[in-house]
């Protein structure tokens, strides 16, 4: 039987706790970014809104008002969209997520009252909006399909909000909500600049080590006070990965003259 120095016994443990902390950094980090991707095409999404809702278009009857922001949210190495309508009428909270294949996405939200979870799935339609509905049936009153649909460049969103009867299946409208990001008009250009966390528009101003920069949401406010240096690295290679694509795209052919 071998017998190890103890020197030697003491070190191989922390030898393998420490290669796998590495590699479940790794994997977090490989997670995140897998994450970040997927969840890029809605970007738009991200900001604070403003929204009127109507049970019926074109008549006010029974119309509401309600306020509603999302935001990136990274917890325990993954990324998700999280949103808040305190005063919201369908539905109060939510995370929405990648799903389980390619292209699908995953909200978990919660409803006004008793704060009832539903878990809705769905992709982007042909026309590019993100419809989720419930497999099973919803409680009482709560809708069984949402369809969002980012229009005039990020700038408005409208949040079609269905029933389904459990009997033929059909879905019927409960209302729509017709949002405007908050200190946007619609015939306000953008020019913003650019988040470092996630690439989308940058509202909130950060600094570090002397350097100003810009994050669009709470979410990336945090990854950044938590990490500047890694969010930084990370920020400053995606625009050197950029710039040369960009550079391989203008390279002229052989023949060019």
């Amino acid at each position: 039987m071998l017998i190890l120095p103890l020197s030697s016994a003491a070190i191989i443990p922390a030898l393998l706790a420490l290669a796998l902390s590495v590699f479940t950094e790794e994997k977090h980090a490989s997670l995140l970014q897998k994450d970040k991707e997927a969840l890029a095409p809605l970007q738009k999404l991200v900001g604070q809104w403003r929204g009127a809702g109507f049970r019926r278009r074109g008549s006010t009857r029974g119309a509401w008002k309600e306020n509603a922001s999302w935001s990136w949210k990274f917890s325990e190495g993954r990324a998700a969209m999280v949103f808040d309508a305190p005063g919201g009428r369908h539905l109060k909270k939510g995370r929405l997520r990648p799903g389980k294949t390619p292209g699908s996405y995953e909200l978990k939200a919660e409803l006004p009252g008793k704060g009832q979870a539903v878990l809705y799935e769905g992709r982007k339609d042909k026309d590019g909006k993100l419809v989720l509905e419930t497999k099973k049936p919803p409680p009482s009153g709560a809708p069984a399909r949402i369809s969002l649909n980012i229009l005039v460049d990020g700038k408005r969103l409208a949040v079609l909000l269905e029933g389904r009867n459990p009997d033929s299946g059909r879905h019927y409208r409960l209302g729509e909500v017709g949002y405007t990001r908050s200190g946007e008009s619609i015939s306000k250009g953008t020019g913003q600049p650019e988040c470092i966390v996630t690439g989308g528009r940058g509202t909130i101003r950060v600094e570090h080590k002397g350097g100003s920069y810009t994050v669009c949401c709470r979410g990336c406010l945090e990854a950044f006070n938590e990490n500047p240096e890694q969010i930084l690295a990370e920020w400053r290679d995606r625009v050197k990965s950029e710039l040369e694509k960009k550079k391989t795209k203008r390279k002229p052919l052989p023949n060019d003259g």
